[in-house]
């Protein structure tokens, strides 16, 4: 979407200074001082940039703070601005976990969550024509009740404001949101794609009046539609006769659509204007949106009326260089990286990325199985807090990201016991939730034992972790895998609760540190890890049964300490078929060939590796 008045505050060097640490007992010296009036004191403060993690401040002297944060920043809006009765947002992309706004002396409001976007309506706080103090205060430590909850994660905690700021300036009456979906009618039978396909482009918008005093509104809503140089134009009227909110709902009928696929991103550009009883512009929404249909048939994906196997990936949003922070042309480099190896699907494990990963699958053609950040919870994590907690991650995950024609999928939850009845009560409840807010897309979850799993009749499609030969990364029985696989389908054919569903490897991978061969297949080779995913994706090809699989991972990313992946080489979890500093290993030019031989329908001929067959 495009703002028609966006200010970026990010960018730029803040004044900032630690606080609390993970385990301090005493309160925050930040609040008993009051610096959310005060500013911090100049003996505390360090200039950092934002967005960034506060890992890397000071030379990475507190690379591991689990604990509070306080930034402050200063901003100016002109006087002249005060006039034609403007709403000003605050906006934050990212910022882990727990963020609490001041601006002037004032409380402006908390968010919690570290993965999605948020902000505040500031009108009642900002002053025009002078100067701006803004504090924020930003606790990423573990406490019960947050999401992810477990300690400690099994990635890096960074904390701090990661993603950009900004000031977003709207007139009173504004598209608060904006829904994008398509319905395709395919006159071909099943699996032929698409020849004169009957199109319809439905829209419901938001539109709400913040405005007191001028509670009734009358004016136009004009949509236009850019197909590469065809434009097509709608206008109807719209009025508010109270101040909050108003809908309207659109169908708009496409001629001859071009599709989007992951081999041909077509994107279309709509613009929605709205429009004051005199015609004059008040508010515009730009979107880009790619037509497509995906949609289970039996145990297959078709997309586009095409059959298709979901060649996925695993990715960690993490670099060497400036951990979780990072920006679009590192994620461009990223997925450049995974189209030239023939990836179509990503998953976002185990939480929502930065916006511009999904705006660049759009452009570059990618589907995406979007993950929120709800992780190996149990009996007692299912209760009333943690349930509020998840439902909002969720609504802001599928609020944000609703209008990306990559997403394919929502997954709501990863690793979580779903083997008793508190679980799946919980997963029913969040998947209601998921598809109430978008019924167009697939709703799953990634169960931590799909055998003793009671979701299964709750999910679209089933998503099972495989790592079997994989223990401590050696004394692999690989012969056994193909075999694993047939047994898993046999029990998924057999059990009535699972009924036809795709079935999909969420995970599966082993690590290697870039640069050790060893021919005798030695733990932490990437020659194991050569044969282990080779064994694998031979096998997984040859399983038409499978709908997709996804290597556990891109790129190999750091870990919190003590979590089990810490003990690995280089305080790194090396499972990825590239190393931190995006060098491929020697595993990913097999996954080049044989995702290409997946992709163009082959079969893999049979190998002959360290004296056995691999099937």
């Amino acid at each position: 979407m495009v703002d028609l008045r966006r200010i970026l505050l990010s960018d730029s060097f803040w004044k900032f200074c630690f606080s609390l640490k993970q385990n301090d007992k005493f309160e925050d010296p930040g609040i008993t001082e009051k610096w959310f009036e005060t500013g911090i004191p100049n003996e505390k403060l360090l200039k950092v940039y934002v967005p960034s993690t506060w890992s890397y401040y000071q030379n990475r002297r507190n690379f591991n703070h689990w604990g509070t944060g306080w930034y402050e920043n200063h901003f100016y809006l002109p006087l002249a601005w005060s006039a034609g009765e403007k709403k000003v947002t605050l906006g934050f992309n990212g910022s882990n976990y727990k963020t609490t706004v001041w601006l002037n002396g004032k409380k402006v409001g908390t968010h919690e969550g570290g993965y999605t976007k948020f902000w505040f309506e500031i009108n009642k706080f900002v002053k025009f024509g002078t100067d701006n103090q803004l504090i924020i205060q930003v606790d990423n430590r573990y406490m019960e009740n947050r999401l992810p909850w477990f300690y400690p994660v099994d990635w890096m905690n960074y904390g701090g404001i990661y993603r950009p700021v900004y000031l977003k300036l709207t007139s009173q009456v504004c598209f608060y949101d904006i829904k994008i979906s398509n319905k395709i009618e395919f006159p071909n039978p099943i699996g032929e794609g698409c020849k004169d396909c009957k199109t319809i482009l439905k829209v419901r918008a938001n539109i709400r009046n913040f405005n007191p005093n001028r509670p009734k509104f009358e004016g136009y809503v004009v949509l236009t539609l850019k197909n590469g140089v065809e434009l097509e134009h709608t206008e109807i009227p719209f009025s508010l006769s109270e101040i909050g909110n108003g809908f309207f709902d659109l169908e708009f009928p496409l001629k001859s659509p071009h599709l989007w696929s992951p081999d041909d991103p077509h994107l279309h550009t709509l613009t929605f204007q709205l429009l004051d009883k005199n015609r004059r512009e008040i508010d515009r929404e730009v979107i880009k949106w790619g037509i497509r249909d995906i949609k289970i048939i039996g145990n297959d994906f078709y997309l586009n009326n095409l059959k298709i196997h979901l060649r996925g990936i695993n990715r960690h949003e993490d670099h060497p260089d400036v951990g979780s922070s990072m920006n679009p042309r590192l994620i461009y480099n990223d997925l450049n990286i995974m189209k030239e190896a023939h990836i179509n699907c990503i998953r976002t494990s185990h939480y929502p990325p930065y916006e511009s990963l999904l705006s660049l699958a759009d452009e570059m053609g990618f589907l995406v199985f979007e993950e929120a950040p709800i992780r190996k919870l149990g009996k007692e994590q299912y209760n009333s807090n943690y349930l509020v907690n998840a439902q909002q991650q969720i609504w802001e995950m599928i609020h944000r990201d609703k209008n990306h024609c990559s997403v394919i999928a929502w997954s709501i939850s990863s690793d979580c016991d779903t083997s008793i009845p508190e679980g799946r009560d919980f997963m029913q409840t969040l998947l209601e939730i998921s598809r109430e807010l978008d019924p167009f897309r697939f709703h799953t979850l990634v169960p931590f034992n799909i055998k003793r799993d009671l979701t299964v009749d709750l999910v679209d499609f089933l998503c099972i972790n495989i790592y079997m030969g994989r223990k401590s990364e050696y004394n692999a029985k690989l012969s056994e895998i193909a075999g694993k696989f047939d047994n898993i389908w046999k029990d998924i054919k057999e059990n009535p609760k699972y009924k036809m569903k795709p079935f999909v490897i969420s995970e599966f991978g082993c690590g290697a540190i870039s640069g050790f061969k060893s021919f005798e297949f030695a733990r932490w080779s990437e020659n194991y890890q050569y044969i282990f995913l080779q064994t694998y994706i031979n096998a997984i090809i040859k399983r038409d049964f499978i709908g997709g699989a996804f290597i556990s991972t891109f790129q190999d990313y750091r870990c919190s300490p003590k979590s089990g992946f810490f003990e690995h080489p280089k305080e790194y979890n090396n499972t990825g078929i590239v190393d931190m500093h995006r060098n491929p290993k020697i595993v990913y030019y097999m996954v080049q060939e044989l995702y290409k031989v997946w992709k163009d329908g082959k079969i893999p001929h049979d190998r002959l590796l360290n004296g056995s067959t691999v099937i």
